[in-house]
């Protein structure tokens, strides 16, 4: 039985729309990503350092911090948020 062309053309879309919100949450996570962790960069770290921190972090590949966390608890906070935001993402 053949699956009529209206009800293809519609799942299409949907799917379509969702790959789009999900890309564009994964953009907004990257910026608000970035941004937040040049707010805990040392003196000397800038947008790459976060940018950085925020793919490795999204990723989950723990490569290395560029942006020492280990002292301080609201940037430590700050990850968890990221890393559940981009799972939620990817679980979406």
């Amino acid at each position: 039985m053949a699956i009529p062309p209206t009800l293809r053309h519609s799942e299409f879309e949907r799917m379509r729309r969702r790959l789009g919100a999900a890309a564009f949450a994964l953009v907004f996570l990257i910026l608000v990503g970035t941004v937040g962790y040049l707010q805990f960069a040392a003196e000397g770290q800038g947008l790459v350092d976060a940018f950085y921190m925020t793919v490795i972090t999204l990723t989950t590949v723990g490569y290395g911090e560029t942006i020492s966390l280990e002292s301080n608890p609201a940037g430590q906070l700050f990850t968890v948020a990221l890393l559940l935001g981009g799972m939620g993402i990817v679980a979406y």
